[in-house]
């Protein structure tokens, strides 16, 4: 099973269905426009749920067994909560630039 890797430019969204965090995250990436892939992770959890724990564990250099998995620029965030905390320090930081 190949599991797609992180973006090395922008942010990435690992998102399964139903889940509320991950609605939110997209949603706040796209107020903020900042751009975003979004990786389905509903086949990896259903084909081989271990191997998939297993990849992110090796991206991320710990067990994280919760979701949205999100990184930026190919670099592990967190979840809803970190990701929020860190989209406000990038917003912060343009407008500080102008």
């Amino acid at each position: 099973m190949d599991i797609t890797e992180p973006s090395l430019i922008g942010f990435t969204i690992y998102s399964k269905s139903g889940c509320s965090n991950c609605t939110k995250v997209k949603n706040m990436l796209k107020t903020s426009n900042l751009s975003f892939n979004v990786v389905d992770c509903d086949e990896y959890i259903l084909e081989n749920k271990e191997f998939f724990l297993s990849f992110m564990e090796k991206k991320i250099g710990h067990s994280y067994r919760f979701f949205p998995i999100v990184f930026h620029d190919n670099k592990f965030i967190g979840g809803f909560s970190e990701t929020s905390e860190y989209v406000e320090k990038i917003l912060l930081s343009f407008e500080d630039n102008f």
